[in-house]
Parts: C-alpha cells; sequence; structure tokens
C-alpha cells in the first residue's frame, strides 16, 4: 500500500512541477513581450521628439525669411493684409443653422407633396409621349445665352481684395 501512495505522490509533484514551469515559461514569454512593447513606445517616443525638434528647425523665422528672398521670383509672396483676413460674419452658415426642408425625403419618394407628384405625373407622360411629338418639343426648350466677356473660375467672396 505504502508503494502505490509512493507513487501517486511522485505522480503529483511531476504534475505540479510541469505546470509550475510552464506558468513560468508563461510569464518569461509576456515579460519579453512587454519588454519589446515598451522598446518600441521608448522608439516612437524617441521619434516623435526628432520630428518636433526637425520641425522647430525647418520652421524658424530666420530660415524661412531666407528662403522667401530667395525664392522670391518663383514664390512672388507677399505679406497678408489685414482686409485679407475674414470676419466671422463673412463665414458661410453651419450646417446646424441651416433652414430645414418643409418635406423630408420620405415625403418626396411617396409623392406626398402635390408640386412633387405633378412633376413626376409630368415626366411620366413626356416618356409616354410619341418620339414625333418629343421632338417638336424639344426645339421649343429654351437654351441659356453665353455670358458676357466675363470669366468662369472668378469668384467673389468679398472678404479677400484683390
Amino acid at each position: 500500500m505504502l508503494r502505490s501512495f509512493d507513487l501517486v505522490l511522485i505522480g503529483v509533484m511531476t504534475a505540479t512541477a510541469v505546470v509550475t514551469y510552464s506558468i513560468k515559461h508563461a510569464a518569461e514569454l509576456k515579460l519579453e513581450e512587454v519588454r519589446r512593447l515598451e522598446t518600441e513606445i521608448r522608439l516612437e517616443h524617441d521619434t516623435i521628439d526628432l520630428l518636433k525638434a526637425d520641425w522647430a528647425l525647418l520652421t524658424q523665422p530666420n530660415r524661412l525669411h531666407r528662403l522667401t528672398s530667395v525664392y522670391h521670383s518663383e514664390l512672388e509672396l507677399v505679406p497678408t493684409e489685414p482686409t485679407q483676413l475674414a470676419m466671422p460674419n463673412e463665414l458661410p452658415m453651419p450646417k446646424s443653422q441651416l433652414p430645414q426642408p418643409e418635406t423630408t425625403i420620405e415625403e418626396l419618394i411617396a409623392g406626398a407633396d402635390p408640386e412633387v407628384a405633378a412633376a413626376i405625373r409630368g415626366v411620366a407622360a413626356a416618356k409616354a409621349a410619341p418620339s414625333a411629338k418629343a421632338s417638336s418639343t424639344a426645339a421649343s426648350v429654351p437654351v441659356p445665352l453665353p455670358r458676357g466677356g466675363s470669366r468662369v473660375d472668378v469668384i467673389s467672396t468679398g472678404s479677400v481684395n484683390r
């Protein structure tokens, strides 16, 4: 009886040793991972500090003034005039303050609005009309006149003096 009890105790001791070793090994692996992550974080912090130092050097006023004087003919930079700055009341209205439409998109799709329903009926009637009638009505469609000699891409905002 004593020998089988000894064998059971030896088995239990071996099992606890294996479990203890596996837990110790897993803890060492996690510790290595933590050290690796700390090293990566330290490297990222050092990189950020280096980039901040580079940015401080690149944006020094003396350096920028020297560069603008060297490349003045290519850049044609001029100081900002006080009239070029926009006042808050000149800015567009925020989306939250825009007036809300009277009808929702769901009502428009459903055709609940009488004007929308009439427009949908008109489109359906135009599609159902014969092609000969459509060609005669296409000639009566007004065409916008070309604008006077003004350029299309000139936009006046009222906040910039040119």
